[in-house]
């Protein structure tokens, strides 16, 4: 234990620059016992503790299964073996592999750098080793979507990259950096979409500080609903570059507005959860019609009979778009009337793709969501100190 905790000392101290290596855990939201490699391009030697490695030509297919405390391996060669962690390390500098889990929902995935392969309690612990880099036009392509501008890339692998190295210790008394979860970012894995992939380049290592060169909270969502959000609404975290902003640039969207419908019963246990006496909370109501969107701006909360209910309460609750909403009674209903998806915190993705549409460069679309923050080289930043 202590050593671990030397080691996250160390690693906090460490330039940032320095850090452009991490690992990232590969099937963190379902967790298989059972994983299968192929060596793509270049070929693989593993290594499972022995005395020689084995190298694993392109095509050839490890089957790894956890079993105790240990992981037992064969190749469909007949080569097979246990041991306490299998490395797999590439032989050339573009070599790439496949992973998949039998049985699994998640698709296979397209990797480069190293895989790392432990047992862990339940399941197997697989780890990827790669660069921020390497790892980012993966993530952009899952967060941002396959198609866009240039400009709107080049935001997104700003933000990502940001929030990359912001969250590098998320997962350190884990053992790893980072998850391909939404927990961290998604990383579908390696991605050949030429202007996203370009994009990555044309930004290499540039990310965002406050003016005390601390990286910032890079927070995005898909539509703001022409309006985004304070995080001190939602998160009770107040940012000065995480403020609401009037956007009038994502009411193109399908996801501009929404509309969903609630039965009393569900409305009314909700209040009496909250403290609330059922027919007393006419004051949340907008007055308007029903299937009407908010108008005015957000209501970030909503005071009954000397209770407060935060619209984030509401959307958590009955799983809406967002948290921009009015309400009105209809019959044995309640309709819930919305703009946006998403938190609705930080950048807009929908907002942020039209402005690029419309020629509008990266740094002005990063400006915008994100007023009085500095794009600048990841050597020139700092994160700032654990809570």
């Amino acid at each position: 234990m202590r050593r671990l905790a030397i080691t996250i000392i160390f690693l906090l101290l460490l330039p940032l620059a320095g850090r452009s290596q991490i690992s990232i855990r590969i099937f963190a939201r379902t967790r298989p016992a059972t994983i299968i490699f192929t060596a793509g391009q270049g070929g693989f030697l593993l290594r499972d503790g022995a005395a020689a490695d084995l190298r694993l030509i392109p095509g050839e297919v490890v089957i790894i299964t956890r079993y105790d405390k240990r992981v037992i391996y064969r190749t469909l060669s007949g080569t097979f073996g246990a041991a306490d962690s299998l490395t797999f390390s590439p032989a050339s500098a573009d070599a790439l592999f496949r992973v998949r889990a039998p049985g699994n929902p998640e698709p296979e995935k397209l990797l480069n750098g190293m895989l790392r392969v432990k047992p862990f309690p339940g399941s197997l612990l697989v780890l990827n080793y790669t660069t921020v880099e390497e790892c980012l036009p993966g993530v952009v392509r899952a967060e941002a979507g396959k198609f866009g501008p240039s400009h709107y890339f080049r935001a997104q692998a700003v933000v990502a990259r940001t929030y990359i190295y912001r969250n590098m210790e998320r997962h350190a008394l884990d053992g790893y950096n980072l998850c391909d979860d939404i927990h961290c970012q998604v990383y579908p894995g390696v991605v050949t979409d030429t202007v996203i992939v370009n994009a990555c380049r044309l930004t290499a290592g540039k990310v965002l500080t406050d003016r005390d060169s601390l990286l910032i909270e890079a927070a995005f969502h898909g539509n703001c609903g022409g309006e985004t959000a304070s995080s001190a609404d939602v998160w009770l975290a107040g940012y000065p570059y995480l403020v609401s902003v009037k956007d009038p640039w994502c009411s193109y969207s399908a996801s501009s507005t929404w509309r969903k419908s609630i039965s009393r019963a569900e409305w009314n246990s909700f209040l009496v959860s909250k403290g609330i006496t059922p027919g007393t909370e006419g004051s949340m109501y907008s007055g308007r019609s029903p299937g009407q969107p908010p108008e005015g701006g957000r209501i970030a909360n909503r005071i009954v009979q000397g209770k407060t209910i935060t619209s984030e309460e509401i959307r958590l609750r009955f799983d809406l778009r967002s948290s921009y909403i009015a309400m009105a009674p209809a019959a044995d209903s309640i309709i819930i009337s919305g703009r946006g998806y998403g938190h609705g915190v930080g950048l807009c993705q929908d907002g942020a793709k039209h402005m690029a549409e419309k020629k509008t460069s990266y740094d002005r679309i990063i400006g915008f969501y994100y007023p009085g923050t500095i794009i600048t080289d990841i050597k020139n930043a700092r994160r700032p100190p654990r809570p």
